[in-house]
């Protein structure tokens, strides 16, 4: 396994911390995480989703948003259209590394960090699959219809905050999607291990799925 710090640098000259999980052989395949609001590049369960991609041979990139973590800014400076720059910048730093050999990357975005997501899937087309955790609705509806990557959607039952906004965005997205719905989990799908692994085990599945078909492709 290989286990990187990085850092980069957004078009707004913000320097925003990064790590890299890779597998020891050669790369072809990475998943971008946005992580939500208050979380950061350490959060429990993007890095567990990380360390079980790697099993696929997937590489992950977890960076932390501007105002987040140890990345420059304040947290009020964090708004979406900082997060939507940085994840954009997070991709063009990915897409500048010439051991990854695909044209289509993976991004895993849990709430609001699921928003910025689908803003930057709406535009950007790099982007090939993406999973959606507890995602927020805000103001990003208009976005959804112009997403083309395969969406899973993953929300918890329990969830009483995001679950009707989850199906707002889900019933939105008109690209290959799925909405998979863990019983009894709630936002953070810490509510016990089964719950976790259920979330894990779906997200991980999508990525292999998806990241088949589009090399396929290639």
């Amino acid at each position: 396994m290989i286990e990187e710090a990085v850092t980069f640098k957004t078009s707004r000259g913000l320097k925003l911390s990064g790590g890299l999980l890779a597998p020891d052989e050669a790369l072809r395949d990475v998943v971008v995480f946005a992580h939500g609001t208050g979380s950061n590049k350490a959060s429990p369960r993007n890095r567990g989703i990380a360390e079980r991609l790697l099993d696929d041979g997937i590489a992950s990139f977890l960076f932390d948003f501007t105002g987040h973590g140890e990345s420059d800014g304040l947290p009020e400076q964090s708004t979406q259209d900082q997060q939507y720059d940085d994840l954009i910048s997070a991709l063009d730093f990915i897409g500048s590394q010439t051991f990854f050999q695909t044209r289509f990357i993976g991004v895993n975005g849990s709430s609001t960090g699921g928003t910025v997501a689908i803003r930057a899937a709406s535009e950007d087309e790099r982007i090939g699959v993406m999973v959606l955790r507890v995602p927020r609705n805000v103001e990003i509806l208009p976005f959804a219809p112009l997403v083309t990557a395969p969406t899973l959607v993953v929300q918890g039952s329990e969830d009483a905050i995001v679950l009707p906004e989850a199906r707002e965005i889900y019933a939105a997205l008109t690209c290959p999607k799925e909405l998979h719905i863990v019983d009894g989990a709630g936002h953070l799908f810490d509510d016990s291990p089964a719950c976790f692994q259920e979330m894990t085990d779906v997200t991980c599945k999508w990525f292999e799925r998806w990241f088949a078909e589009l090399g396929a492709e290639d």
